[in-house]
């Protein structure tokens, strides 16, 4: 089920756009004060103010909350659903009890802000400690700010659909993947299991849940075994893969493959998931590859989801840019047309920016779509440069926050290659996050990146991600691309390996190699059409 609209929280990076917006608002406008307030759920009898102008005279701290029955001006925007405007609260018979008075604030210009599905969710709103009409042009930018917020909310609204989703297929796969998976917590005590527990151990749901998976499955000389998995999981955050044996309800021993995969959760305490393959008939060659072929796109997929994360500090920092840039424009129109004569060589300067900016947030949510869309592999003559420049803009801001000095070496008249782009893109992304993670303990030398494209012989083209960073041990070169093996404390190890499967698929080879300096150099080819 999708969650509602209240449910919905407001994330920090929105809060400081918000924050920047009535600091502009204030300035532009000439106020004391600027705000964005939120009516509070579950009972809605009471607002709360989220952003606040940090402006001399504002007497409306972020945080400061208010009844929705003591007539403030917002008030009156929430609950009739209208725009407002009060020249002078001391010389109109309806506003000279208003709460805002008594703070020494006398007009007030405001407008309703809306969830995507009609509820209302706040206002935004500026005041000012003197009579003011606030003048055509005033009104109207308040009214594009009125937008953005809500276009912010509109978004907070579909990724969080997107988030339900995909938590939903999250569970149907739980429910539905052939394999025995079991949820731990800190304790070594089982919080949950699959259909597929019961049938591989015979223990119910109601059974197993709250026992000690030591004690329940495990034979009595592979107690110490399963302490040991269960340790190395919990405190080493390492995600790795054996075989072993375990013991039925009825007594029986089954011989089962094991994966042990440590989460974080909501609370902050250990949780961890491991999975059993009942070993004992060994299936048909066709069915593990197909199977292996499913786990491989849900892999690729899940890295996706989890690359969003890392990137939304990026994200955020794009947008910010050209929305920041489209209020700025504003501003100088205002004034520009304020002018006496207006300067309208300059207002139509000033227009153009903003379409410009318009346009660059608008690029920046297509890539982001595109990226993180789950679509079946198409192949496509694809230009590799023009999808490098896409991977390392929508990059920019991590790469800034890395302290990383990128440099790109594109080849000119690069041959295109036939190619899934997006499958492309999200290889090259892995190798570029992957670099970045190498350098992050680098302190003694500049952390140089080189993304170098190139034609190779035998009508291939060749892509390369070379970075200063630790290295890896030349003896774990056979393991980098395997499933579950990493060198990072946090890391999943499925990176690398969905990039390998993606480029093998393409018919190509993905390589690593130390560099004769300090850090190593991934890369990949694959062939022209």
């Amino acid at each position: 089920m999708n969650p509602s609209s209240a449910e919905i929280a407001i994330p920090s990076y929105t809060l400081q756009k918000w924050q920047r917006i009535v600091d502009l608002l204030a300035n532009i406008v000439h106020v004391p004060s600027a705000v964005v307030c939120k009516l509070d759920p579950p009972h809605y009898t009471h607002y709360s103010i989220l952003a606040s102008s940090n402006s001399e005279g504002n007497p409306f701290p972020v945080d400061d909350t208010f009844s929705m029955d003591i007539g403030t001006f917002c008030e009156t925007v929430i609950k009739s659903r209208e725009p407002l405007l009060v020249i002078n609260a001391l010389e109109d018979d309806q506003w000279k009890l208003a709460p805002e008075i008594q703070v020494g604030m006398v007009s007030y210009l405001g407008f309703p802000v809306v969830w995507p599905d009609g509820r209302m969710f706040g206002t935004i709103c500026v005041l000012d400690d003197k009579a003011n009409r606030y003048s055509d042009l005033y009104q109207e930018l308040l009214l594009h700010c009125r937008d953005v917020l809500q276009a912010d909310l509109q978004t907070l609204v579909r990724f969080g659909h997107e988030l339900e989703d995909q938590k939903a297929h999250l569970s149907e796969l739980f429910s539905r993947v052939p394999e025995a998976v079991v949820m731990v917590d800190g304790d070594f005590r089982i919080t949950r299991v699959n259909p597929e527990f019961t049938k591989i151990f015979g223990y119910t749901a109601e059974e197993a849940i709250g026992q000690g998976i030591k004690e329940l499955i495990a034979l009595d000389d592979r107690q110490e075994e399963v302490e040991g998995f269960l340790y190395r999981m919990f405190h080493t955050g390492e995600a790795f893969a054996g075989e072993t044996i375990r013991r039925r309800k009825d007594g029986k021993h089954v011989p089962v493959s094991l994966i042990c995969v440590p989460v974080p959760s909501n609370g902050g305490g250990r949780v961890g998931y491991v999975i059993y393959r009942d070993m004992t008939d060994t299936k048909r060659l066709e069915d593990e590859r197909r199977r292996y072929h499913e786990i491989q796109l849900e892999l690729a997929h899940a890295s996706r989801i989890a690359t969003l994360g890392q990137l939304s500090a990026s994200i955020a920092h794009e947008l910010n840019q050209p929305l920041s840039g489209i209020i700025t424009n504003a501003g100088t129109c205002l004034r520009m047309l304020a002018a006496d004569p207006p300067n309208m060589d300059g207002v139509r300067e000033a227009v153009r920016r903003t379409m410009r900016d318009g346009d660059r947030a608008s690029q920046v949510i297509t890539r982001l779509r595109a990226l993180f869309s789950n679509k079946e592999p198409a192949f496509e003559p694809v230009d590799l440069n023009d999808a490098v420049r896409e991977v390392v803009a929508l990059s920019l801001g991590e790469i800034r926050n890395s302290q990383v000095i990128l440099r790109t070496e594109l080849a000119d008249d690069l041959p295109c290659v036939s190619a899934d782009r997006i499958q492309l893109q999200q290889v090259v992304l892995n190798l570029l996050r992957n670099a970045l993670d190498a350098m992050t303990t680098v302190d003694d030398r500049p952390r140089d990146l080189l993304i170098r494209t190139e034609r190779e012989e035998e009508d291939s083209v060749r892509l390369s991600v070379k970075d200063a960073g630790v290295g890896f041990d030349p003896h774990t070169m056979k393991k980098l691309f395997e499933a579950f093996y990493s060198t990072k404390n946090a890391g999943m190890g499925v990176g690398l390996a969905v990039s390998r499967s993606i480029i093998e698929n393409h018919h190509g080879r993905l390589s690593a190699a130390l560099n004769d300096g300090p850090g190593a150099t991934f890369s990949f080819s694959v062939p022209r059409p």
